[in-house]
């Protein structure tokens, strides 16, 4: 723990190198639904993984291996993360310009610690996003770029600041990144609920944190966790209080009884493939090439929760860019305008959201459903690069506690992933770090 504790720091080369930005505590994702378009930094408003212009998309976290979903790495882990997203061309923007980011280091409730810069970079805090490829033969042009991400001193939570040209003030996105370092055991697994009537519908998390291995003083309160499903912020908990305490193991159980370590299973994600024009791939109705951008009508969704569960693979809300055209070319891969529709004879109390990886899964204007009642459904355009992709209809009534699956179901089968993630601040330090991390998978229940 002691490599962790705070460095000595000059407030020159702090106020030289950084300038503080407001981060986003968890709690404020777990109802709230994001509805700005102005960065926190200027309005003190919420801050998620999000797109300040309209023409930033397909922001993803690159290792070796393939997408970073989780945006979680382990410090001591050699693979670089890479940092990519499209500039598009509409309505005169998406010129070639010089792009930067700064690295912001946030507490557990991704709240700005007061850790200087030079306690947790190796590096002077700005970094060019230097590599460039353009995009060809489509209708929507382009330009890729790759920001590799500097190597942290500390685990924490990490928020990636990207902005246009040297002032760090007119940021066009913002991106969430979590290292860790296993301090702490962490042992975890998913179970049918203890609740009776929960038990077909909901999933609990039952896990141990053992914190032996580091100097603790107060493990009630100086430790925090977390636990996110399908690596979604918005519906993660966040005040979970441990249901025991072994002190004589120095460890914490988290079995509650109360369902408080509860989530609602959901359901198997829906899906549709995008990735030819020259045909219309599963779940896809109509494409409509004659025009700019390409228009492709989804074929239309029914309520699922009254059906029966039906087992089938997903990737957990993910997605996978691709065109089956052009030899898999993600740079000739086109933005299509994808139209979602949801069956539904009469309007339901609460809004309906299209959630999924490709708007970072969050609840956002852009994402929320509109109801037509001619039409008698719920309609939904949003701009998607050619691929293979993964969705959900998430329904958020405020004045109910029912379940947000409404036109899912929620059923105790599904396949989904959960992540314990498990925060401490060392004794002496000025910010939270991420101490402990687990994944475990809903695979077994219901085989």
């Amino acid at each position: 723990m002691m490599r962790y504790s705070t460095f000595l720091s000059i407030s020159l080369l702090l106020a030289a190198a950084f300038t503080p930005i407001t981060c986003v505590p968890v709690s404020s994702t777990g109802s709230a639904r994001n509805n700005s378009a102005t960065p926190a930094r200027a309005t003190n408003d919420v801050l998620y993984d999000q797109a300040f212009q309209q023409n930033i998309r397909s922001v993803r976290l690159l290792q070796p291996d393939g997408v970073l979903w989780s945006a979680v790495t382990r410090i001591s882990d050699p693979a670089p993360v890479v940092m990519v997203f499209d500039i598009l061309e509409l309505n005169g923007e998406g010129d070639v310009n010089d792009y930067r980011a700064k690295i912001i280091h946030c507490n557990a409730d991704w709240r700005q610690s007061n850790l200087p810069t030079m306690d947790y970079l190796f590096d002077y805090n700005e970094f060019l996003a230097t590599s460039e490829a353009f995009s060809y033969n489509i209708q929507i042009q382009f330009t890729q770029y790759r920001l590799p991400l500097p190597p942290v001193k500390v685990p924490g939570n990490y928020i990636i600041w990207v902005y246009e040209g040297r002032d760090d003030s007119n940021v066009i996105f913002t991106k969430r990144l979590m290292v860790y370092d296993q301090l702490m055991g962490v042992g975890a697994e998913v179970n049918r609920s203890s609740g009776v009537s929960e038990r077909i519908t909901n999933h609990q998390i039952d896990f141990v944190v053992d914190y032996s291995n580091i100097d603790i003083l107060n493990p009630l309160q100086d430790i925090s966790v977390v636990v996110r499903q399908n690596y979604r912020w918005f519906n993660a908990l966040t005040d979970l209080k441990p249901s025991f305490v072994r002190q004589d193991r120095q460890q914490l159980e988290y079995q509650h009884f109360d369902l408080e370590n509860n989530f609602y299973a959901g359901n198997e994600y829906r899906f549709f493939d995008l990735r030819t024009l020259n045909a219309l791939g599963q779940n896809v109705g109509d494409i409509r090439r004659n025009q700019a951008p390409v228009e492709a009508f989804l074929l239309a969704d029914r309520d699922r929760s009254r059906e029966v569960y039906s087992q089938y693979e997903d990737i957990n809300g993910a997605y996978i860019v691709g065109n089956l055209d052009n030899r898999g070319d993600e740079l000739s891969a086109d933005y299509i305008q994808t139209h979602f529709f949801l069956e539904a004879d009469q309007r339901v109390s609460g809004d309906i959201y299209v959630v999924g990886a490709f708007n970072n899964r969050v609840l956002s204007v852009e994402n929320r459903m509109v109801y037509d009642p001619q039409l008698k459904g719920y309609t939904a355009d949003i701009l998607l690069k050619q691929g293979f992709y993964n969705y959900q209809y998430y329904v958020v009534d405020d004045n109910q506690g029912t379940s947000p699956y409404v036109f899912e179901g929620s059923f105790f089968e599904v396949e989904n992933q959960y992540e314990v993630l498990v925060y401490t601040r060392p004794i002496g330090s000025r910010g939270d770090i991420l101490a402990g991390y687990t994944r475990v998978a809903s695979t077994e229940l219901g085989r």
